[in-house]
């Protein structure tokens, strides 16, 4: 009788904790279309909404799948799509804050969320501002200036204005081991850049141009959104980057300040006595871990681990990012 009432308890047990993961959390082991949830931080109430929309880490396009207790995540170009998409929806949102702190990332994704920016401004007319925090450099940079206003804090840095293309060799180890490259082309360049080869000269000329090319765009768009001369820009685009003061010593950012120096600009400039700020988040544990922190994919560390592992995926890979910790690399 005895082994009955504890075979009893436990099939309770079981059943009671099986009926409130059911009702109560949802669990996807693979990423899903969720719609973006509005979640208000402040100004409760108010007719007017500022929309603050977080620009972090590696600025790519290609989506995070799903791992246990994660419900994968968006890659920044269809998550900015769909924020600015919801945003014009909404006839209450009168400003939109891009809050950005990335060295960079793909070229592509970087030119694609501009152009975002840039599209968004001229049909809905509502006024973007970039607030940098830690870091606006590179690609972040180049998403920047597509804002109405540049603001940094008092300890961004930003700027490196440039390509890199990161690209390792392994031919000197595979000597050592004892590994041949047995792949065949249909031309002597079809595998430039390959890590199982040595690079030519002539590698080294033909992505030169290709850097060239990318960075004349990258140029050309900071000075003509920044309306900086390009004599008095060329100087300054070497790829360096800049703290806040020089930054607007030099007429790369507008103005130095804070968050809340920035709210109260924009009420001043668009007669508005009180926002109600906002921010659009995805449904719990579409990007969070299972009790609600942020994921790891998020973390510093992944981050370098994108741009890093874009080696191997792909071979040499075009980037406007700023990463000092790969000096070898061609730029």
């Amino acid at each position: 009788m005895k082994t009955v009432r504890v075979w009893l308890t436990r099939g309770l047990i079981l059943t009671s904790l099986s009926l409130l993961l059911t009702s109560c959390i949802s669990i996807n082991l693979l990423p899903t279309e969720r719609g973006l949830q509005e979640k208000v931080l402040s100004g409760e109430g108010a007719k007017d909404k500022l929309l603050l929309v977080p620009i972090n880490g590696f600025i790519g396009d290609q989506t995070s799948r799903g791992l246990p207790f994660l419900g994968g995540k968006d890659d920044t170009v269809t998550r900015i799509r769909a924020t600015l998409r919801k945003a014009s929806q909404d006839p209450k949102v009168r400003g939109i804050v891009l809050l950005i702190d990335s060295a960079g990332g793909s070229v592509t994704a970087s030119d694609r969320v501009y152009h975002l920016i840039r599209e968004f401004k001229r049909k809905s007319g509502i006024p973007v501002i970039a607030m940098v925090g830690d870091m606006g450099a590179s690609g972040a940079y180049y998403v920047s200036v597509a804002a109405d206003e540049v603001w940094v804090h008092p300890t961004s840095v930003v700027g490196s204005i440039g390509v890199v293309i990161f690209n390792v060799g392994v031919t000197g180890l595979m000597q050592k081991i004892g590994v041949e490259d047995r792949s065949l082309a249909s031309g002597p360049e079809k595998e430039m850049g390959s890590p199982l080869k040595p690079m030519t000269d002539e590698d080294k000329s033909l992505f030169q141009g290709l850097i060239s090319d990318l960075y004349a765009q990258f140029f050309d768009i900071v000075s003509r959104n920044r309306q900086i001369a390009p004599d008095v820009l060329k100087p300054l685009a070497d790829g360096r980057i800049y703290t806040a003061r020089q930054a607007l010593k030099h007429h790369l950012v507008d103005r130095i300040g804070y968050r809340d120096d920035l709210i109260h600009h924009l009420k001043r400039l668009m007669h508005v006595q009180r926002f109600e700020v906002i921010r659009y988040r995805e449904p719990f544990l579409a990007s969070t871990g299972i009790f609600g922190s942020e994921s790891s994919l998020d973390s510093p560390l992944a981050d370098a681990g994108k741009a890093a592992g874009l080696l191997t995926k792909s071979g040499p890979t075009m980037l406007y990012l700023w990463s000092p910790g790969f000096s070898g690399s061609i730029k």
